[in-house]
């Protein structure tokens, strides 16, 4: 078989194939992308711990949610609980994310949620993550 042929058959698999690593390509940064939100949740949510914790005597409530939207403006949902005898808070933050793979594939939002309890023990900050 002469080589002017095998080029044609080469080039016909390429353009096969070259969709399937497009698609592959833009998954892998749509999933990048869902994990890095859910990463700044969890930096968010540590930070406005941190700071309630500190206030905590000062009812900080307000000014907690002020700090989470000056962070990240396009969080959908948040949940405050401060429970001022035990020095405890705990905060549940919630996102939606676009992608752009998942509108092909019918899954268009990712959702991520980060949930953290915060308390005072012998004056020292703890802040565990919780299991959502």
């Amino acid at each position: 078989m002469s080589k002017l042929g095998n080029k044609g058959q080469s080039l016909a698999i390429f353009v096969i194939f070259i969709p399937v690593f497009i698609m592959i390509g833009t998954l892998v940064v749509d999933v990048c992308y869902a994990k890095y939100n859910a990463r700044r949740l969890d930096n968010i949510a540590k930070e406005v711990l941190r700071y309630g914790l500190k206030h905590i005597e000062e009812e900080p409530f307000n000014n907690m949610v002020d700090l989470i939207y000056q962070n990240d403006s396009e969080i959908d949902n948040y949940k405050i609980d401060i429970d001022n005898e035990n020095k405890r808070i705990e905060i549940t933050l919630s996102k939606s994310t676009k992608g752009f793979f998942g509108s092909v594939v019918g899954k268009e939002i990712y959702k991520e949620k980060s949930t953290y309890v915060g308390y005072l023990d012998n004056e020292k900050i703890i802040i565990e993550k919780k299991a959502n």
